[in-house]
């Protein structure tokens, strides 16, 4: 038998008993969220704008994204 930690609780329960995001319960899942720009969980109350675990975050994933923009961009025109 597996066993599998829950990413918000850390208590250990059998693979079959793990939620799809990684939690033991809804108690669990629905407290916590993941950041889009590095993975780390937060808890949902205190997020910034519910995306992202701090401002820092939010810049560097909009950031990250113009680059990649341009970066495709460029390589279309070429």
């Amino acid at each position: 038998m597996v066993y599998l930690r829950c990413r918000t609780c850390g208590c250990y329960l059998p693979d079959s008993q793990i939620t799809e995001q990684g939690c033991c319960c809804s108690e669990c899942a629905d407290r916590y969220r993941s950041c889009v720009n590095c993975g780390r969980y937060f808890r949902s109350d205190s997020g910034y704008r519910q995306q992202y675990c701090c401002p820092e975050c939010a810049v560097q994933y909009k950031f990250s994204r113009r680059i990649d923009t341009a970066t495709t961009l460029m390589k279309e025109l070429a």
